[in-house]
Parts: structure tokens; C-alpha cells; sequence
């Protein structure tokens, strides 16, 4: 089994739109009422043909034996000083997806290996990302591959009082 991960190209839009169908799928078996399903409303190849062509994202496409088998989206992003905190600079990785026939293989491990040079090469030295509470398999995932916890958020779902209730 050989494993590359490139730089995604414009003509890879519908290869990376396909392969998200899975994630999304997953987080939308989860939390319906907040993910769309799989399908063009979703993550359509026109939608990530935009995303490929800014040039502070960065998207690889991992291929196993020549073969699509997974994408990794990240942002470079620049935070000017505030009154609160300092300058800073980072990738934020938005999508990682490994398709499910592939998962174990490497891949995931690689992916990230690429954007974490890529930041290294631009002389950033942080990569971030978040992963939903329900995913235990991105958790341990990305445990392993040395990411560690560094703010938490909380929610509630409240229901909506209409006016003549409140009033």
C-alpha cells in the first residue's frame, strides 16, 4: 500500500465533494437538526472549487495506491495584536477525512504530517482544529497524533418563549 498526499488542484473539487459525503453523513446521523445531509446542499464540488481557490486555504488530497482515499482542508489564519492578546498565526485544519475502507492505514497520520510541515515551512508554529464530543474515534485520533485539549465549549438548547408568554 503507498500512500501520497498532494496538493488538491481545482479539478480535484468533485473528488474532495464525494469524499465528504462520509463525514457528513456521520455528523448529520448525529445531530440532524443542525447537519445537512450528504448532497449537493451540503458540500457541493462547486463549494470546495471555492474554497480551493483562496489562497489562505490549503487542501491536500490523500491517495492510496493512486487511488482518492482521503482530503485535509486547512486554513491559514492571521490574528493582528488586540487590547486582550497578542499576534498570532496558525493553520486551523476545517476538514480531515479519511474514507472508511482506509481508516487505520496511515493516512490520517499523513494528511496531518503535510499541513503541520506546511505550517512549519511558513514559519507558524501552531495547528488547531475542534472535533465534535460524539466522534470517539477523531478524538483518539487525534490524541495520538499529539493534539492536545486547549479551551472547551459549552452549550445549552433552550426553547423559545414567544412574546404573549413573556409578557
Amino acid at each position: 500500500m503507498r500512500i501520497n498526499v498532494r496538493p488538491a488542484s481545482t479539478g480535484d473539487a468533485e473528488t474532495i465533494s464525494a469524499l465528504n459525503a462520509e463525514v457528513q453523513a456521520l455528523h448529520h446521523a448525529q445531530m440532524p437538526w443542525r447537519f445537512k445531509p450528504p448532497g449537493q446542499e451540503s458540500f457541493s464540488p462547486a463549494a470546495a472549487a471555492k474554497l480551493l481557490a483562496k489562497p489562505e486555504n490549503l487542501l491536500f488530497l490523500g491517495e492510496i495506491d493512486d487511488g482518492p482515499a482521503g482530503y485535509i482542508y486547512g486554513e491559514i489564519i492571521e490574528r493582528p495584536e488586540t487590547p486582550f492578546t497578542l499576534a498570532f498565526s496558525q493553520i486551523y485544519i476545517h476538514h480531515i477525512c479519511v474514507a472508511s475502507a482506509f481508516r487505520g492505514s496511515g493516512l490520517g497520520a499523513a494528511m496531518i504530517a503535510v499541513v503541520e510541515n506546511a505550517a512549519a515551512a511558513r514559519g507558524i508554529g501552531q495547528v488547531a482544529l475542534d472535533v465534535w464530543s460524539f466522534n470517539a474515534s477523531a478524538r483518539v485520533f487525534f490524541a495520538r497524533a499529539g493534539y492536545t485539549p486547549y479551551i472547551e465549549r459549552l452549550w445549552r438548547q433552550v426553547t423559545r418563549v414567544s412574546q404573549s408568554e413573556s409578557d
